[in-house]
């Protein structure tokens, strides 16, 4: 990586720098000798009307720092460039070609402004002149200008050398830049490799800037990939638990009923065979569909409504009243009215599966439910259990019912739980001085 970026930054760098310098080297060669002419051409045509102006030719010539000559036009053409080059030659200006010539004339009489550019050749500078007729005299205003050929030609040298400068000095800064860039992505591409692996590293990269950026993404995406791994290793464990419960509950009816049916091939029945057999399948039923519901509960399908869960509580224990027997439930609250928003479905499953639990469960005769103001749920029973550890596995029966109006098969707790879960609610369940404890904590409701 370190070297793909880096040559790719040298190469990226470099080329900017060339297209940079050929654009400059173009308009050195054949932009600007126009410009620098256009610039003398307009500083000449300045002073010729600063002339016409003032008048004042010492003033011009100072301030322009251009040549004004003055020649009579009723001279011949030769006595006319000789007084010229003399009164150039006063002024310490040496020509080697210069000469005014029939054409010049003709359009200066006809009262045109003529400029003439003049190449001196070796001398490397050329003679820019502007001629213009006054009264019955010719003036001319000239000025000395370097050939820009030249001046542009050592521009482009110095150019070409700083151009050689440059690019080395981008190699070294390059080389630098994508060792420290390369650096931290070093470090990601390690991580990602272990995050591919399944080994959920974290990258501690501390740049400021974009790289890490990156690197708390990737962090969060380890961590959430961990937290899912986990929770699928979990998913998968539940899963052979869950399968393993299934076989067990469903072998033992199955095998009753194979043996009562054999029984009933071989002349063997009491008359009470089929009644055991049909009790067996009944059982088989309520496990199928319990797990069916248990497996639908991982379905977070939500259809919120608001209720007054109080009211819910007291219909659901008003329904044990007559089938308690010698249990008493006490249920104390210290709120009249509590709105929830939620599933009403879950909720009451819920509800309804705790407090079964209690009233089959228990070995003691009373059933305490509780309800305050900090929104936790609590109800409470004596029992004979030990180990509490698996009580929310599914198919975990940890004692036979006490009450023969209930049978069990394990995945009311399991569903109580995935349904507390989903709606957001924490459940806990705490064995102390032979009496379970189960608690429920509410969110996101209204007390009155």
């Amino acid at each position: 990586m370190k070297s793909k970026i880096g040559t790719k930054l040298t190469i990226y760098i470099t080329l900017v720098v060339i297209i940079t310098f050929s654009i400059s080297l173009a308009l050195s060669q054949f932009f600007l000798p126009k410009y620098y002419l256009h610039q003398f051409n307009k500083k000449v045509s300045d002073a010729f009307i600063a002339y016409q102006e003032l008048g004042d030719e010492s003033l011009v010539e100072k301030q322009f720092d251009v040549t004004i000559l003055s020649v009579s036009l009723d001279d011949t053409i030769d006595d006319l460039n000789g007084n010229l080059k003399h009164q150039l030659a006063r002024k310490h200006i040496a020509l080697n070609k210069f000469w005014v010539s029939e054409e010049i004339l003709q359009k200066v009489k006809e009262d045109k402004t003529v400029g003439e550019l003049y190449n001196q050749g070796k001398q490397k500078s050329s003679f820019i002149a502007h001629y213009k007729k006054e009264d019955n005299h010719l003036i001319m205003i000239g000025a000395s200008m370097a050939s820009f050929i030249e001046i542009a030609y050592f521009i482009n040298r110095f150019n070409i050398f700083f151009l050689i400068v440059s690019i080395l000095v981008i190699i070294i800064i390059t080389a630098f830049l994508s060792r420290m860039l390369t650096r931290p992505l070093n470090k990601l591409t390690k991580v990602a490799k272990e995050i591919g692996e399944l080994d959920f590293k974290q990258a501690e990269i501390r740049t400021g800037d974009e790289i890490e950026d990156l690197a708390k993404s990737i962090n969060k995406m380890s961590k959430a990939l961990e937290k899912a791994q986990q929770d699928l290793s979990k998913r998968n464990i539940d899963l052979k638990q869950f399968m393993i419960g299934l076989t067990h509950e469903l072998k033992t009816p199955l095998a009753l009923v194979r043996v009562y049916s054999s029984g009933i091939e071989d002349g063997m029945d009491d008359g009470t065979y089929l009644a055991t057999i049909n009790k067996q399948v009944d059982r088989m039923e309520k496990i199928i569909t319990d797990m069916l519901y248990f497996a639908k509960t991982e379905e977070n399908d939500s259809n919120k409504t608001s209720f007054d869960l109080i009211m819910l509580i007291n219909e659901i224990l008003d329904n044990y009243r007559h089938i308690q027997g010698e249990k008493q439930i006490y249920f104390k609250t210290e709120v009249t009215e509590y709105i929830l928003t939620a599933e009403q479905d879950k909720v009451h499953f819920i509800f309804e599966n705790m407090i079964s639990n209690a009233v089959k469960y228990t070995s003691g005769n009373e059933i305490q439910i509780y309800f305050g103001q900090d929104s936790i749920f609590e109800i409470s029973n004596d029992t004979t259990l030990t180990d509490i550890s698996r009580i929310w596995h599914p198919f975990y029966v940890g004692e036979i019912s006490r009450d023969k109006n209930f049978s069990g098969t394990g995945l009311g707790l399991a569903t109580v739980k995935s349904h507390a879960e989903q709606l957001g609610y924490s459940v806990q369940a705490e064995l102390s001085n032979g009496k379970i404890n189960f608690k429920i904590g509410f969110v996101n409701s209204t007390l009155r």
